[in-house]
């Protein structure tokens, strides 16, 4: 009987620490986003780190930052597919990277203007990119 007794909290005890909304465990955003207007390693870069706590960060506006990457899929981080047909628009010579974590996965995206495919990830993660002013 003792080993059933203690089964049975054992259960209990499982069963309390798992589940349910609120656990110990929190995911984290912290990003730091580097950006040359005129491309890397021509002229001025401006930095910015962006962590979703509200509170910290100089992104203009880090709950609107926040809230894009909610939506985002995770592919817009990742490179285009070498395979990938883009068209041959060129949108400036303004590049950026984004550096950290996202809800606690690591990332590293190169960001560029070069072509279509590489404009339409640059649109998909403006939020987290400041103003695009082209040269």
């Amino acid at each position: 009987m003792p080993r059933i007794t203690l089964l049975v909290v054992l259960v209990v005890v499982l069963a309390a620490c798992g589940g349910g909304g609120n656990t110990t465990h929190e995911t984290t955003t912290n990003l730091t986003v580097t950006y040359w207007p005129n491309g890397k390693g021509k002229g001025p870069q401006e930095l910015f780190n962006l962590s979703c706590d509200p509170t910290v960060g100089n992104v203009v506006d880090p709950v609107a930052a926040c809230a894009a990457l909610k939506g985002l899929e995770r592919a817009a981080l990742d490179p285009t597919p070498l395979s990938a047909m883009c068209t041959e628009l060129y949108g400036g010579p303004a590049e950026a990277t984004i550096v950290g974590t996202v809800d606690g996965d690591l990332v590293r995206a190169r960001l560029s203007r070069v072509n279509g495919c590489e404009i339409g990830r640059w649109q998909a993660l403006s939020a987290l990119l400041p103003t695009f002013q082209p040269a």
